[in-house]
């Protein structure tokens, strides 16, 4: 299992960065919210989901990650250069926190769900899942969470029921119009 840090310092595509965390905290969300503004990339990051071509990293787009107080996921919010949500991603995992010197983590336990603005849903590396629990990697209690996990995430969106992407939306303007972040 790996420990993710929220501001990715590995990440070396990002060659110019800004991150800031905040605490957020309403009747809809109650946890840590991160923000990487990607100022600049080596070269855009491009996805392929069935028959979308996504850009998922570029310079000019920002990161804003949710970390929800009690849940096994966090949400990651990827915004363009224009201020449209290009895609949630939504990791599993067994526990997140903040370490020593404030930064949010989480301990990934490899099943992710993209969420596309146009609410088409894909379930992602389920095979990685399975593998990590045949290797001995995670443990069958560890396994069966992620599943679960995302078989809630999936009902709750399928009904029209997951309010937290609405939440991450709402904050992402904040922070925008807080910034007075000019995304062209």
């Amino acid at each position: 299992m790996e420990r993710k840090m929220a501001n990715r310092p590995n990440w070396k595509r990002v060659t110019d960065r800004h991150f800031e965390v905040t605490h957020k905290e309403n009747s809809c969300f109650n946890g840590k919210v991160t923000a990487i503004h990607l100022k600049q990339v080596s070269e855009p990051l491009i996805v392929n989901y069935k028959d979308h071509e996504v850009c998922i990293a570029d310079s000019g787009y920002t990161w804003m990650q949710h970390f929800p107080k009690g849940e096994k996921y966090t949400i990651t919010t990827v915004i363009d250069g224009n201020g449209n949500v290009v895609q949630f991603y939504i990791d599993m995992c067994i526990d997140h926190g903040v370490d020593e010197n404030g930064v949010p983590w989480f301990d990934d336990l490899y099943l992710d769900i993209v969420i596309l603005p146009n609410k088409e849903l894909f379930l992602l590396d389920d095979n990685e899942l399975m593998e990590a629990f045949k290797k001995g990697d995670i443990n069958e209690d560890e396994m069966k969470l992620a599943h679960e996990t995302a078989q809630k995430i999936i009902s709750m969106h399928k009904e029209g029921k997951f309010e937290q992407l609405e939440t991450c939306i709402e904050h992402a303007e904040e922070w925008i119009k807080e910034k007075k972040f000019n995304h062209k």
